[in-house]
């Protein structure tokens, strides 16, 4: 069996870098009055079908978060720092972190957001940078693509200095994967083999210096 880890998105290179999905200017929404965002997180996941579960952050506030805002508020900048990351085989745990990580058990993952709607109700998309991990001895993981999850909190027109959003799946499924008609999510590739659809669970609440409001009409 091979074994594999995923890993998660969240981070990119810069907002001008990115590319907007085709026709999600009929969906996107804006964050006003944020330039910059910091958070901690737990436990997160990413799962890949017949493959190990990576798990990273086993203690609450473990996992961190930051990310710009790019002017308009639609895109940004995101940064996600995982520690204490693993994965078990036959009962075994094994150490998990990104290639050039200084400290072993860490996944440094980036990429880009833009913050769209899902279902008539705030959501984001992160495009990652790839990402390649190693587990030991098993062989190297690429982790690439793209995953949606949703914005809990503050609702559409709120003024808040938090936000909390969720990425939810089943198994390697993640929860929300349609935008504007395209199908989007998570990749995983073990060595050579064959790529498979990944998914990341996880939740963080951000803060930010001054309240911003998402704009949704």
């Amino acid at each position: 069996m091979s074994k594999k880890i995923m890993l998660l998105a969240l981070a990119m290179v810069s907002a001008a870098a990115f590319a907007v999905p085709a026709g999600a200017s009929a969906q996107e929404i804006h964050w006003t009055n944020v330039t910059s965002f910091s958070g901690t997180f737990s436990t997160a996941s990413l799962t890949a079908k017949e493959e190990p579960v990576v798990t990273c952050g086993e203690a609450a506030n473990q996992n961190h978060v930051t990310g710009t805002v790019s002017a308009g508020g639609t895109t940004g900048n995101i940064t996600i720092d995982f520690t204490a990351c693993h994965i078990v085989v036959l009962g075994i745990t094994l150490p998990c972190h990104s290639t050039g990580a200084a400290v072993e058990s860490t996944i440094a993952s980036s990429g880009v957001f833009h913050l769209i709607t899902i279902n008539e109700k705030p959501g984001i998309l992160v495009t990652t940078v790839g990402t390649k991990i190693e587990c030991r001895s098993t062989s190297p993981i690429n982790e690439a693509g793209n995953g949606i999850g949703t914005i809990t909190s503050p609702a559409c027109g709120v003024a808040s200095n938090n936000m909390t959003i969720k990425f939810s799946a089943s198994g390697a499924t993640q929860e929300h994967k349609l935008y504007t008609g395209v199908s989007y999510n998570l990749t995983s590739q073990t060595g050579t083999g064959t790529v498979k659809e990944a998914s990341q669970v996880l939740e963080s609440t951000t803060s930010s210096e001054t309240a911003g409001t998402l704009d949704c009409t």
